[in-house]
């Protein structure tokens, strides 16, 4: 049996956050991993020889948390190209930044998915979300996404052409009902500044901030039962002491740890394939949506455009994206892929090797109503809880989530408000959590 004054239960981006500052403060802290990496959904595999992300994830350079941990410079970050290659009806159109690409705003402004009045509000929101604060974004009236758009005079058509698969890009949200708040603190975010990609993938970023914890702070493969009184019980029978206990897993995860709902368990998903070729099927390093309701692809992108590392020397990279509900097996949907994106790029994508599909069942929170926007919550005397789960799914949010929940923590140990800890005490309160 050991003791620490902090368990910390998932090495995700929060749970590294809350340990990295409860490490800082001094605290003797331990982080159990249930599986053999760091990072939780945001991980990065090799596979013979290519980069695999669990998922298409990009970097945001509006993010402020990560810096306060690592030197970014470290991830070797390119920029993907600031906007959007739309199909729709059979035609490529560029749907741009125009703060970082003017020139291309013509293919925009071409765009016939779109009418006039669509594009002086579509530059109308980006000009709004541009400017105004986070903070106020979050206090206007809450409704569905659809219904926000709806509202401010979005056609149809370009709400079901170009709003919903980037939505859906973003937060996996095709039917477009999450929170309006939620969608415009993400709008917000990519209108602000251009994303990025590390170069040896986004599981970079969590291993990075791994390194910065002391050593052998994280025990991997161990996964936890359930907390107790007195810290948490392990799978395999062990029992670990702790002062305080963290859980900062995924919401589904969390709840079965403590019997009970202490966090909101709706979540999106999202089905990553990878397709490995000779020749890129474009030349720039683009996310393309799919403007065409009757398919299943979502969007596309080649991570091998932006860095070649991500791909053996003469090979591509293609991650081929699919957010809609669906009853395909894994074969069915690799052929349905394959059938799709070869009306896209030409017959050659029937050649497209297959390298390895992810299906992400917990890809981001969902979020129908936005109410507030929360950072920590305390279940109980020495239990906490922290993640994006409570506001928005963003690395941000979560390493946001972590440092503040340390902050909290670590005020109760120097108030000495563990000193007079009765395991006994909270055993029941722990039985009675709602």
């Amino acid at each position: 049996m050991k003791s620490f004054d902090v368990i910390v239960i998932g090495a995700g981006y929060s749970g590294l956050s809350a340990a990295y500052y409860l490490q800082q403060k001094g605290l003797r802290v331990k982080v159990l991993e249930a599986s053999s990496y760091p990072g939780g959904r945001s991980r990065s595999d090799k596979f013979n020889g290519f980069t695999l992300d669990s998922g298409l994830h990009l970097y945001h350079h509006s993010t402020t948390e990560l810096s306060k941990i690592i030197n970014i410079d470290q991830l070797h970050l390119k920029n993907v190209y600031p906007g959007y290659l739309l199909r729709y009806e059979g035609v490529f159109n560029l749907f741009t930044n125009p703060l970082y690409k003017t020139f291309d705003t013509l293919s925009t402004a071409l765009a016939r998915n779109a009418s006039l009045s669509d594009k002086f509000r579509l530059f109308g929101l980006y000009v709004k979300l541009r400017t105004q604060s986070y903070n106020k974004l979050v206090k206007e009236k809450d409704s569905s996404t659809f219904d926000y758009l709806s509202s401010n005079g979005f056609s149809k058509k370009l709400i079901d052409s170009f709003f919903r698969p980037m939505i859906a890009a973003n937060i996996f949200d095709y039917n477009l009902q999450s929170s309006s708040r939620f969608s415009k603190i993400y709008l917000k975010s990519l209108f602000q500044d251009q994303v990025a990609l590390p170069k040896d993938g986004i599981g970079k970023i969590a291993e990075l901030i791994a390194d910065t914890l002391e050593p052998d702070t994280i025990s991997y493969k161990l996964k936890v039962k359930k907390v107790t009184a007195f810290g948490v019980e392990l799978t395999n029978g062990d029992i670990l002491d702790a002062n305080c206990v963290v859980v900062a897993t995924n919401a589904i995860d969390a709840n079965a740890m403590v019997a009970g709902n202490i966090i909101p368990a709706e979540c999106t998903h999202v089905s990553t394939l990878y397709f490995s070729t000779d020749k890129a099927p474009l030349s720039k390093p683009v996310v393309i949506l799919n403007g065409d309701e009757d398919n299943l692809v979502n969007h596309v992108f080649v991570p091998s455009l932006l860095h070649p590392e991500y791909a053996p020397e003469g090979k591509h990279l293609v991650s081929v994206n699919v957010v809609k509900s669906h009853d395909l097996d894994d074969e069915e949907l690799i052929a349905k892929c394959h059938t799709e994106l070869s009306d896209w790029f030409g017959l050659n994508v029937m050649h497209w090797e297959h390298l390895k599909t992810y299906h992400i069942k917990y890809a981001m929170p969902f979020k129908p109503i936005l109410d507030s926007v929360k950072f920590t919550k305390k279940i109980n005397n020495h239990l906490y809880v922290c993640g994006d789960s409570f506001s928005v799914g963003t690395m941000e949010s979560a390493l946001r989530s972590g440092r503040e929940t340390a902050a909290v923590i670590a005020k109760e140990f120097k108030q000495g408000n563990f000193d007079s800890f009765n395991p006994k005490q909270n055993a029941e309160g722990l039985l009675n959590i709602s």
